[in-house]
């Protein structure tokens, strides 16, 4: 549908922003320079809710292969697993292949550097990993994998992906609801900039929001 909030701009969501905030009228075409101070007020609120668990809105599943004797590998692009990089992992399991078709799934636990550190062989080979910290390191993270498995390994991973930064006119691909969340935090961000206060209600709104 075209007036599905899925489909629109980061433009529509600033436009619209702007317009709440009474900056521009309905239907008004705003200025290239206030476009473009808004987006990057937008790609900053964008990375401000990437480091709030609830705001992250995309949990993607990737397949990857564990290699044999390997227990460290980073995550990122460039990295030993060139993906997008992690904010957070959710859940992963070791496919290992039986007999015929069929496979079974071991879940490995994601533990934090505590539990870890507490392992005394860290570098003890198993069939397949049990436990896995990841050290989300900027730019390229790492996960450490225990016990080391002695074979490749089908591997899957389920992770939370950083709300990434915009450019004017790339849809948004938002699961519903974040589209007016998004819009009225970023109308209660613009205020200031105006040099005016925060209106009550765009800052109900953008609190009943998120």
């Amino acid at each position: 549908m075209a007036n599905d909030p899925t489909t629109k701009t980061t433009l529509d969501l600033i436009t619209g922003a702007l317009r709440k905030i009474g900056q521009y009228a309905p239907g008004e075409t705003i200025s290239a320079a206030d476009a473009s101070d808004a987006l990057d007020t937008f790609n900053g609120l964008l990375d401000m809710w990437s480091n709030q668990k609830l705001a992250v809105f995309n949990t993607i599943e990737t397949t990857l292969n564990l290699t044999a004797g390997q227990n460290t590998y980073t995550l990122g692009i460039g990295g030993y697993f060139n993906i997008e990089r992690p904010l957070r992992l959710v859940r992963a399991y070791s496919r290992l292949n039986s007999t015929g078709s069929s496979s079974v799934d071991f879940p490995m636990q994601i533990v934090g550097v505590q539990k870890y550190t507490n392992i005394g062989m860290k570098n003890q080979p198993g069939p397949w990993p049990k436990i896995g910290f990841y050290n989300p390191t900027y730019p390229l993270a790492t996960l450490i994998i225990w016990p080391v498995p002695q074979r490749n390994i089908e591997f899957h991973l389920w992770s939370e992906i950083v709300l990434t930064s915009m450019s004017m006119n790339t849809p948004l691909n938002l699961p519903r609801g974040y589209y007016l969340a998004l819009q009225f935090a970023l109308a209660e961000l613009l205020c200031p900039e105006y040099g005016m206060a925060v209106p009550a209600d765009i800052k109900r709104f953008a609190k009943e929001q998120k």
